[in-house]
C-alpha cells in the first residue's frame, strides 16, 4: 500500500483533479492525503467558475502542519494542476523535503500545461516544469502538446515521439509516458496512440511501447487527471514485483483500460441526456447542459476501476 501525497486542483462539482484522483487511488488499495491548488465551483468547462486560487504560502503552511505533526511519511508524490510559478516552486520544495525524508520516493508529476495547442497557463511554467521538477520526477505523463512544449519536438509518428521521450530521459525523467498522440497514419484522427519509456539509471537499459485505443468524439475533461491517478496506483503495486522492465507498460496497460471504459460509460450517459452535441465549440460558450454530461462517470464506474480488464496491449517501438 502507498501512502500519496496528491496535490493538484479541487472543484466541489465534477470529476477533475483530486476529485478524479482520489476515489481510484483509494478503492486500488492506497491511502491518499490532498492539497488543493484551487478551490472552484466547478471545471471552467462551464460557462461560470466561482472560487479561490491558493497561494504558494497556503500550499506550503499546510504541508508544514503535516511536517509538524509528523504526518508526512509518504512514499508517493502526485502533482497536477499549479496554475503559476510560486506553486510549482512550492511544490519543488515540498518534493525536495519528502525525497530529504524518504529517498525513495516516487514523484508522479502530470505537467498540467494545456491541450489541443492551447496553453491553460503562463508560458514560463514551460521551462520550470522542464527545468525545476522534471529533473525530480520518477515518471512525468504529459499529452502530446505538453510533451512537444517540454522536449521541443514536434510530435508526428512514434519514432519522433521516442525522441520526445529520450529527450525527457536526457533531462532526468527515468519513466515517461506521453498520454495520448495523434500520429500521422492511415487511421487518421480516429485512433489514439500512448507511447511509454521506461529507463533504468543504473544499467542503461531502456524498454520503450505504444498502446493504440480508439479516440471518443466529445468534451471530456479530468481524463488526463484520472489516467495519472491510475498509473499512479497500478505502477506502485507493480513496480516491486518486476525485477527488470515492464512494470510500466503492464500499468499502463491497466490504467489505459479503466479510462477507456470510463470514457465510454460517461459518452452513453451523455447520449442519454438527448441533449445536442455540437463540434468544436470553444470553452465557454457550452451549454451547461451538455457539459454536466460529460462529467467522468466514475463512480458508477467502480468495478472498472477495482477489476480492470486490459484491453489494449502494449507493443515494442
Amino acid at each position: 500500500m502507498a501512502r500519496i501525497l496528491s496535490i493538484q486542483s479541487h472543484v466541489v462539482s465534477g470529476y477533475v483533479g483530486n476529485r478524479a484522483a482520489t476515489f481510484p487511488l483509494q478503492l486500488l488499495g492506497h491511502e491518499v492525503d490532498v492539497i488543493n491548488t484551487v478551490q472552484f465551483s466547478n471545471h471552467t468547462g462551464y460557462n461560470a467558475v466561482r472560487g479561490d486560487r491558493f497561494s504558494a504560502s497556503h500550499v506550503l503552511d499546510l504541508f508544514d502542519g503535516l511536517q509538524t505533526n509528523g504526518l508526512d511519511a509518504y512514499t508517493h508524490l502526485l502533482t497536477g494542476y499549479m496554475g503559476n510559478s510560486d506553486n510549482v516552486r512550492a511544490v519543488e520544495c515540498i518534493a525536495q523535503k519528502l525525497k530529504h525524508k524518504f529517498p525513495q520516493l516516487t514523484f508522479v508529476v502530470d505537467p498540467v500545461l494545456g491541450d489541443d495547442g492551447a496553453l491553460y497557463v503562463p508560458r514560463e511554467l514551460i521551462a520550470l516544469y522542464r527545468d525545476v521538477l522534471c529533473p525530480l520526477a520518477t515518471l512525468v505523463t504529459p499529452n502530446q502538446f505538453e510533451a512537444e512544449l517540454l522536449t521541443n519536438t514536434k510530435i508526428t509518428s512514434l519514432y519522433t515521439a521516442k525522441s520526445a521521450c529520450d529527450e525527457l530521459h536526457r533531462i532526468g525523467v527515468p519513466n515517461v509516458v506521453i498520454t495520448s498522440a495523434v500520429l500521422d497514419s492511415a487511421s487518421g484522427d480516429h485512433t489514439l496512440h500512448l507511447i511509454g519509456s521506461e529507463l533504468c539509471l543504473e544499467s542503461g537499459a531502456k524498454h520503450q511501447f505504444a498502446i493504440a485505443f480508439p479516440r471518443l468524439s466529445g468534451y471530456y475533461t479530468g481524463t488526463g487527471d484520472l489516467f495519472a491517478a491510475l498509473l499512479l496506483a497500478h505502477y506502485a503495486t507493480l513496480a516491486p514485483q518486476f525485477a527488470a522492465l515492464g512494470a510500466l507498460a503492464r500499468a499502463c496497460e491497466l490504467a489505459t483500460a479503466t479510462l477507456a471504459g470510463i470514457m465510454q460509460a460517461t459518452k452513453l450517459h451523455q447520449e442519454s441526456t438527448l441533449v445536442n452535441v455540437a463540434a468544436n465549440l470553444p470553452r465557454g460558450s457550452r451549454p451547461n447542459a451538455m457539459v454536466r454530461g460529460f462529467e467522468l462517470r466514475i463512480i458508477p464506474s467502480r468495478h472498472l476501476i477495482s477489476n480492470p480488464t486490459p484491453s489494449f496491449q502494449s507493443f515494442s517501438i
